[in-house]
């Protein structure tokens, strides 16, 4: 086998390791168990790739089909929101295209040719792969250490700040491609090899600095998106102690009186007055009822002073809110993951319940269920009005602060997926009821 042969088998094994370590990744981040399909599409998108050098199409031309090709494929395997498909596919391609906008001019002047020769040859064209898919890989172990999965999802959770990666990932994608027209023409050879250099390598950089702001902003949104979150759990177990509060206080105060009423009714029926004796009686037993009943919604303390409180408010607007909650011992999840997890849900549908009008019967009900190692949570509410979804199946807020609201049922199936289970949204347009099931994995 020649030296040319070589380096085109050289060539094809670092594609398919590249686009393996593409579609692997896109697993990662998203957070879907389909491994064996990175495994079997790698070949085929390889082999994609391969025959676009074959043939000699341009550069501009073989880099959009395999953007399609990729775009298609998450699409339909993985099925998540258009943003986040178009990020995660065309991130590794744009890195790799960086990569050889810095490797062609350093092998250019190398070898003492012009780009036009470089990507005509078959020989130097494959070498050049060779060097920019290596260069790719020391890349994407840099990038791994500063950019893990967690935090590209945590960009990915956060819409606005998405939107910005996004968009400048695709303006400098789309700007390295149309620069490839100067593979093709004979522009001063010197001052375009350095030209083209510059503009690959501040491209990178600035696509980088530009992905590193967008995720720091993410973190701060959700660092004060939990903060809020504490604040509003600190604010409903301030209300629950108050009602404890309350509830021990009225005890207290029939307690008090207790004595001096039995006393009061030894003497009137000492002295015949039985019927006087029944009706003090009542009344006693009534008070008591009114001011002393305390009914517990769930057997977790945590999770019952979250529904007590959101039943305290529902009262005030006059919202009918029943729920029965049993969360068994043991279920792996954490007082703080739990409390998120109910209080988004009864946060949700609270504010659902307040737009409507008290003749509109707006109500909050919630239960749950275990059946074959699963703990379900389903929690009912009625809505006004319309409930649109997007692509990815998330309930789209109506309010002006797009930032901050919609994230709740996202971290719900952060929180959920992490422990093995799954989130369930189900809307009923004719009945107008909004349900969401979490199903929790009992170990």
């Amino acid at each position: 086998m020649d030296d040319l042969g070589i380096l085109r088998v050289l060539t094809v094994l670092l594609l398919l390791a590249f686009h393996t370590v593409m579609l692997l990744s896109c697993c990662k981040i998203l957070q879907v168990q389909r491994m064996r399909w990175a495994f079997l599409l790698a070949p085929l998108n390889t082999a994609a790739y391969v025959a676009t050098v074959w043939l000699s199409l341009d550069m501009f031309i073989g880099f959009l089909l395999l953007l399609a090709l990729y775009m298609s494929e998450h699409f339909l395997l993985f099925g998540k929101g258009f943003t986040d498909t178009i990020f995660t596919t065309g991130l590794m391609p744009f890195l790799l295209l960086c990569i050889q906008g810095i490797v062609i001019p350093f092998l250019t002047w190398e070898y003492g040719i012009t780009m036009h020769t470089l990507i005509d040859g078959q020989y130097y064209y494959n070498l050049s792969l060779i060097f920019s898919l290596v260069l790719f890989g020391f890349l994407t172990l840099a990038m791994n250490r500063f950019f893990p999965a967690e935090r590209i999802r945590l960009l990915l959770s956060s819409p606005g700040q998405k939107r910005l990666a996004c968009t400048s990932l695709y303006i400098f994608y789309f700007y390295l491609i149309l620069e490839t027209y100067v593979y093709y023409l004979d522009f001063p050879h010197v001052w375009m090899l350095t030209f083209h250099l510059v503009t690959s390598l501040v491209i990178l950089l600035g696509f980088l600095v530009v992905l590193w702001y967008a995720i720091d902003i993410s973190a701060y949104i959700e660092y004060e998106l939990k903060t809020r979150q504490v604040e509003k759990q600190l604010q409903r177990q301030v209300a629950h102690y108050q009602q404890y509060t309350k509830y021990i206080n009225a005890l207290r105060a029939f307690k008090h009186d207790y004595k001096h009423m039995v006393d009061i009714v030894r003497r009137m029926v000492e002295q015949g007055e039985r019927g006087k004796a029944l009706e003090l009686l009542g009344q006693m037993n009534r008070e008591m009822e009114g001011g002393l009943q305390y009914q517990p919604y769930s057997n977790d303390v945590m999770v019952d002073a979250l529904l007590q409180e959101c039943a305290g408010r529902c009262a005030d607007q006059k919202v009918a809110f029943s729920a029965t909650v049993e969360i068994p011992k043991g279920i792996g999840i954490s007082d703080l993951d739990l409390c998120r997890i109910f209080g988004n849900l009864t946060d949700n549908a609270y504010e659902a319940c307040c737009q409507m009008q008290p003749q509109q019967h707006p109500f909050i009900r919630i239960q749950s269920r275990q059946s074959g190692g699963w703990l379900t949570v389903e929690v009912q509410n009625a809505y006004v009005g319309e409930v649109q979804l997007d692509q990815a199946g998330w309930p789209i807020t109506q309010k002006r602060d797009r930032m901050e609201h919609g994230l709740g049922l996202r971290s719900i199936c952060e929180i959920i997926e992490r422990q093995g289970g799954f989130l369930q949204l189900e809307v009923d347009k004719e009945r107008k009821i909004f349900t969401a099931k979490v199903h929790f994995c009992m170990p």
